[in-house]
């Protein structure tokens, strides 16, 4: 029995030396000096200056920021931003297969939609249809378009006000 202890204690130490030899020798890696690789990669982000939109992705599931080209450095009057939205993606948004959960806006209701001046409880969305009925995605594409264009830098609460309900108010979640 003495014997058997003390075999297995040779081949556990002697198991352990091995291991410890295999770390020690760095698996043939050579060292090497510093290898300049260039420039990190930069990637242009909406936010700060530009004006930005939320559609949804081809599969509906996720709000994709676009930004609105030709009015860097411009505050784009929020009904404005608002008819944008509801006309849903056009051009290059358009053709990456962007899309919309809002309804179309009929012809005539324009002049129905309206936005507040932003106060300490946030802004009210006013339009011609009914919001009570409207998609999650739905409702945070117009959360998210016009609670981070309300105010620069900040995500406003948004309250959304139809025909039927009023809703909010609600922050972006771009989670979903």
């Amino acid at each position: 029995m003495t014997r058997l202890v003390t075999r297995s204690r040779a081949v556990v130490a002697m198991a352990m030396l091995m291991g410890c030899a295999l770390l020690l020798t760095g698996c043939g890696i050579k060292r090497t000096g510093v290898i300049d690789s260039g420039h990190a990669p930069t990637v242009k982000v909406p936010g700060g200056k530009s004006t930005v939109i939320y559609f949804l992705s081809k599969e509906g599931d996720r709000l994709v920021p676009t930004p609105i080209s030709g009015f860097e450095g411009h505050n784009i009057n929020p009904e404005v931003l608002l008819l944008l939205l509801l006309e849903g993606p056009h051009g290059r948004a358009g053709e990456v297969g962007l899309t919309t959960a809002l309804p179309r806006l009929a012809a005539g209701k324009d002049e129905q939609l309206t936005v507040s001046s932003y106060s300490h409880t946030g802004v009210t969305v006013g339009l011609p249809f009914a919001v009570g009925n409207l998609s999650a995605p739905a409702r945070m594409q117009l959360v998210c378009t016009i609670g981070l264009s309300a105010v620069p830098d900040t995500d406003s609460p948004v309250t959304l006000k139809g025909p039927d309900t009023v809703l909010g108010p609600a922050r972006c979640d771009l989670k979903r």
